[in-house]
């Protein structure tokens, strides 16, 4: 065997393995190995030595039982630190001169897993903020290497029309496209950085040379396979015949000879694809029957195709046919799973259930406490960060549920990005609460919707392709905390493109990172107790203590224009020696490789996460409480997306704005800037609300609302500092458009159609009047109907005319309405969109 080859496995096996195998064992197997090699009696040029070396060191040193044990000692030790986090914080807490606010250890628990605003070192570093850090961090990673390689290759890679030459290069053989070349370079090494990420935090995912990527399994599609048969053994029959020609079975059923039984294993996966274990973050490995993150992950691969064109055809037939979103959706699994694992382990749940234990007996004289830490009232929060929550339970239910909500969402928010004027004093105020002040966040907000932000200094932080990642990978069902899916969600997708939303978040996510990673690049050589009180207790919500920020701020900078900018992609520069001085104890090289990339992603969520202050978008803290826990395509799990539809902004803005104002200052900051905050929020809040809703009013051909009048102040403070979106619904906006009323809207925009549907059956005698209901409706469902710069024309030329027709004297009544409760007067007139200022 080949000494380099030799030299090569050994640094794999010792990089995998860490200390847990010593040198001389590891040199011990390779030379058995070697000899099994030459003596093997197959064709030396065909011998796969690292198959066989694999095989060896399984075999010799059981190597998955070694891992599962070094597994076991570390999930251990991380639900001790757990338990020790949540400990600290709680006792930090009691002590009256360092916080004034109460943490409790349910509290403390539930930060851990998705956030909370209670000031603490735990409040705002979560798995659930993490996975979003995450997977932002490595989509960008992902766009500017394909951008790197020619300002087309984004636009090729997502059209699929290189995808079988990328996918033959990938595999290893030449197809004679270079840009295809690179590009399958690029989808290798990003796939081969998470592999190793997750086999150093406990997978055991080996390396296949000739590896794509993970396939995607479209439930869907694959309930179709019987050709219009709903009996499930058809289905899975029709299926099973489909994929098995496109096979290649000797490498997908290693040692297994009997058609019967590699029929039963496929049967076996069908059962498992279509239950919806594929839609969990982690894979569609739990095939064996185990909760394991890496057990799933490790089996993700039992399936090999005979080539690039059967692998093709089967995407077509029954996944994702584009090899982009394929690897969009391994970045989403992977990083997801990889902020999973670094805080629980590689077995979450069970970790989870120690850590509860471990607290309930800390805890047993508190009752009420105990009683709170229990695994069910968590439940809702895990399965958001597990990805289990993504699963449906029954396809046509849940694809007739996601229909009707994403037409009407279509319907209804052509008017958001000028509602989104009321996100700017959220910005203003996210940036004064990171001690950078209110003007700071006005400037910043315009410069980032004015598209001036500095581009080399985008570049480099990845944020550039923001306004990409915001619809990347937004079409599929496994998105996390997505609603729509497949052509539907494409749809929507190019609906929040046209009405300019996705930009307009995108712009001042992008905006909200630079200034953040600006402001503490400048204090790179401020030690931590030299910094604001402020900027100080900001860094501690994020666990980032005096020797975390001294090794941040070692970190080289990114200097542009003079502007120094704190990223942390420079973790490799950190010595190992000051690492192991951080934790106080002697480390495996995979231990300080593990530290580096938590530390990485530490700072990236702080960037993140404040990026989602700024614009303020569901967390998986919201999502908890929107979706409750429930699958979609349940009785129970349609109906609360239904009553929830639109309310992910109002919940998101009480419970990140509202209760960072109220509970994220320290004691030592008194309570000044609290209501310093508060009152901000009120005031510019209001005004901008203000702003939004006379923009809207003029877009609709009617003049501002009179400030005087009775509840005008209110309607802007509902539109700015506390609605939203929803907040049309408050205001009556959309009650008046769409004829919904109180109760319609707290239940949801579909309680109001389900009224007009049975208002209109009632009123089958009278053929206008339910004509109107009639109408009503389909303008509710009607997508695209509403976008802010045709909804004037759509209006006066149509809409009105037709409302005047099935109900004689209704733009009357809406004159005369508008001007008693609002001062308003029509500047234009139904038939016509020239203004008419007579009226």
């Amino acid at each position: 065997m080949d000494v380099k080859k030799l030299s090569k496995c050994f640094k794999e096996v010792k990089r995998l393995t860490g200390d847990l195998i010593s040198d001389e064992q590891i040199n011990e197997i390779l030379d058995e190995a070697k000899i099994a090699v030459n003596e093997s009696k197959f064709d030396k040029a065909q011998i796969k030595t690292d198959k066989i070396l694999a095989k060896k060191v399984i075999d010799k040193f059981e190597y998955d039982q070694a891992v599962k044990k070094r597994n076991l000692a570390d999930n251990n030790m991380k639900a001790i630190e757990i338990y020790q986090k949540v400990i600290d914080a709680v006792e930090l807490s009691s002590d009256k001169s360092v916080s004034k606010y109460l943490i409790k250890p349910s509290e403390g628990f539930l930060a851990i897993l998705v956030g909370n605003q209670k000031f603490s070192n735990i409040a705002r570093d979560s798995i659930g903020s993490r996975q979003i850090a995450g997977e932002e961090m490595y989509f960008n990673k992902f766009f500017k290497a394909i951008n790197d390689i020619s300002p087309t290759s984004w636009d090729a890679l997502s059209s699929g029309k290189m995808d079988l030459e990328i996918q033959d290069e990938m595999r290893g053989l030449i197809s004679g496209n270079a840009e295809a070349a690179q590009i399958a370079k690029v989808l290798k090494d990003i796939q081969a950085d998470l592999r190793g990420q997750l086999n150093d935090l406990g997978a055991n995912i080996g390396q296949i040379d000739d590896w794509i990527t993970r396939m995607s399994h479209n439930t869907e599609k694959m309930g179709r396979a019987a050709n219009g048969s709903k009996l499930i053994k058809d289905i899975q029959l029709a299926w099973r015949e489909y994929i098995k020609p496109r096979l290649d079975l000797k490498r997908s059923f290693v040692n297994v000879n009997d058609p019967k039984e590699i029929d039963k294993i496929l049967d076996d996966i069908f059962d498992s694809l279509m239950s919806g274990d594929h839609t969990k973050h982690d894979g569609a490995g739990s095939i064996f029957g185990t909760r394991n993150v890496t057990n799933r992950l490790n089996a993700s691969r039992v399936l090999h195709f005979k080539n690039s064109k059967s692998r093709q055809e089967y995407s077509v037939k029954f996944g994702e046919p584009s090899l982009k979103e394929n690897v969009l959706g391994v970045i989403t699994t992977s990083t997801r799973n990889i902020a999973l694992m670094q805080t629980l382990g590689t077995n979450p749940k069970d970790t989870v259930e120690k850590v509860l234990s471990l607290l309930r007996k800390k805890y047993k004289t508190n009752f009420k406490e105990v009683k709170k830490l229990n695994f069910k009232n968590f439940e809702s929060e895990f399965k958001e960060i597990d990805g289990s929550i993504n699963g449906i339970a029954n396809e046509i239910l849940a694809k007739t549920g996601m229909i009707i909500r994403s037409t009407g969402a279509m319907a209804r928010l052509g008017m958001t990005p000028i509602t989104s004027f009321g996100d700017i004093p959220q910005y203003m105020g996210t940036s004064n609460f990171q001690g950078r002040g209110l003007l700071s966040g006005l400037f910043e907000a315009l410069t980032g919707l004015f598209n001036a932000n500095d581009k080399a200094a985008m570049e480099v932080l990845q944020v550039v392709s923001n306004s990409y990642t915001a619809t990347a990978y937004r079409g599929n069902v496994y998105a996390a905390g997505n609603d729509s899916w497949g052509k539907m969600g494409e749809l929507q997708n190019t609906f929040f493109k046209w009405n300019s939303l996705n930009g307009w978040v995108s712009r001042l996510k992008s905006s909200m990172i630079l200034g953040l990673s600006r402001h503490y690049g400048m204090l790179a050589e401020t030690k931590l107790k030299d910094l604001d009180v402020r900027e100080r207790n900001f860094l501690n919500l994020y666990g980032i203590d005096e020797g975390k920020w001294d090794m941040l701020r070692s970190i080289k900078t990114l200097a542009v224009d003079n502007k120094r900018y704190l990223t942390a992609e420079g973790v490799d520069e950190l010595s190992n020696a000051e690492i192991i001085k951080y934790v106080g104890r002697d480390l495996s090289k995979r231990e300080i490789r593990n530290f580096k990339k938590d530390l990485e992603l530490t700072w990236r969520n702080v960037l993140v996460d404040q990026g989602m202050h700024g614009s303020p978008e569901p967390d998986a803290a919201t999502r908890a409480i929107m979706n409750q826990g429930l699958e979609k395509g349940t009785p129970m799990g349609e109906t609360i997306r239904f009553v929830m539809q639109f309310k992910g902004f109002p919940i998101s803005m009480w419970k990140k704005i509202i209760g960072r104002e109220i509970y994220s200052y320290g004691a030592d900051e008194g309570s000044l800037p609290m209501l310093k905050g508060l009152s901000s929020l009120l005031i510019m809040g209001t005004i901008f609300g203000y702003i939004a809703m006379s923009t809207k009013d003029m877009i609709r051909g009617r003049t501002p609302r009179d400030p005087k009048k009775k509840g005008v102040i209110l309607q802007a403070f509902a539109q700015g500092g506390g609605g939203g979106i929803y907040g049309d619904f408050l205001i009556s906006e959309i009650q008046n458009e769409y004829g919904n009323g109180i109760l319609e809207t707290a239940l949801g925009p579909t309680a109001g159609d389900i009224k007009k549907f049975f208002d209109m059956a009632q009123s089958m005698n009278d053929p206008k009047k339910a004509g109107k209901k009639f109408y009503e409706l389909a303008e509710g469902h009607t997508p695209f109907l509403n976008l802010y710069y045709s909804k004037a024309a759509y209006d006066y030329l149509i809409g009105y005319q037709i409302k005047e027709f099935l109900d004689p004297g209704y733009w009357n009544r809406m004159k005369t309405n508008h001007s008693e409760k609002r001062g308003q007067k029509y500047f234009m007139k139904p038939g016509s969109i020239i203004p008419d200022f007579n009226q």
